[in-house]
């Protein structure tokens, strides 16, 4: 059988260098040396997420949803009253962990394909909210929200603008200064293309002073002002998932070689592009709300969505993203992060061509 390719959001296609770390030499996290590497590649990691602020940045070993409720746990207040972007799976689990923490909150509730704009949030003006949420990618359904619009909402406001930028950052522009960001969730497995297993979390001053104010955190494990503490010395307050640090590092110097952080976004760029131009050439159908680059939803009319996925990973050893719920056999979502080539592209859409005509070959003959 030939190599599998992925097409997922993540943990996506692994890049060989990264790969190849673990053939090296590694030294015990517990010395300066693994310290000192640890604060170059944070402060490294903090600035292309736009923020220079001085040991701003956090690393936990945990998932993105582990870190977005250790957010909610360290960065509000019994007294916060916060708005949600709710367009899907993610943005539906901030309404989770904010209502499990027992944080007042409001929703803005969209259908799957209904486009977040200026109307939605007019009617949240000049009210006594305190936060703003957003999965500035809703990753189950591709959309891409206005950070533009989202961050001159939270300054009209005075409100703390946090953000989930898993499946947006190293895909689309992003950057915390520019945009008033308060804080900016990431995770290892997605546009930085490492192992799972890591999540980091940038904070502007003005959360780190509502941290520092905060009585308690409602988590031992995951109080963050330990861990501003000790990634002063580049060290977490438990042991962390150490080798995916060593990809980091090397990630982090493969971008410089490539020519940096706007080198990396216009690839995504490209990529992306040339898949949207070769499915909508066989005539495959686009959602025509705004897109991140770091994924296409196809949507399917006439057949299922699941039954394509099927057959790309049981025939062809190609894998890419379903759908949950009502969408599950109606969308399939093509990731373009990861170590994939436009020639990685052109087969993946030639399978899904043969795919197609499969399942509606078998669909006519049940007729």
């Amino acid at each position: 059988m030939t190599k599998n390719k992925q097409f997922i959001v993540g943990p996506v296609e692994l890049y060989q260098n990264t790969r190849d770390v673990y053939q090296k030499n590694f030294t015990y996290f517990r010395t300066s040396d693994f310290g000192d590497m640890v604060k170059a590649s944070i402060k490294e990691l903090n600035h292309l997420v736009g923020n220079d602020l001085e040991n701003s940045m956090i690393y936990l070993t945990a998932s993105g949803t582990a870190a977005m409720e250790a957010v909610i746990e360290n960065c509000t207040n019994p007294t916060d009253k916060a708005i949600v972007i709710n367009g899907g799976t993610f943005g539906h689990r901030f309404c989770e962990l904010l209502e499990y923490h027992d944080v007042e909150y409001t929703a803005i509730n969209l259908e799957w394909n209904e486009t977040l704009t200026i109307e939605h949030l007019k009617e949240y003006e000049n009210k006594d909210y305190t936060m703003l949420f957003a999965n500035l990618h809703e990753t189950s359904t591709g959309q891409l929200y206005d950070i533009k619009m989202l961050s001159e909402f939270a300054k009209r406001n005075n409100l703390l603008l946090v953000v989930d930028a898993i499946s947006t950052f190293l895909a689309d522009e992003y950057n915390m200064s520019k945009y008033g960001i308060d804080t900016t969730i990431i995770s290892s497995q997605k546009g930085l293309c490492l192992s799972a297993g890591l999540s980091f979390v940038s904070f502007s001053q003005r959360m780190l002073d509502k941290i520092s104010n905060k009585v308690k955190s409602a988590s031992k494990y995951f109080d963050f002002k330990d861990y501003l503490v000790n990634i002063t010395r580049g060290q977490t307050p438990y042991t962390p998932a150490v080798f995916i640090m060593y990809e980091l590092q090397d990630m982090l110097e493969l971008i410089k070689i490539e020519g940096g952080l706007q080198a990396r976004l216009d690839f995504i760029e490209k990529k992306c592009n040339y898949f949207r131009q070769k499915v909508s050439e066989i005539g495959l159908n686009i959602p025509d709300y705004p897109l991140s680059n770091m994924l296409t939803p196809i949507i399917f009319e006439d057949i299922k969505a699941s039954d394509v996925i099927r057959i790309l990973k049981d025939k062809y050893n190609i894998f890419v993203n379903p759908c949950g719920g009502k969408l599950a056999d109606k969308i399939i979502r093509v990731s373009h992060i990861g170590n994939t080539t436009l020639e990685d592209i052109d087969n993946l859409v030639e399978k899904m061509q043969l795919a197609i005509a499969e399942v509606k070959e078998a669909q006519y003959a049940r007729k």
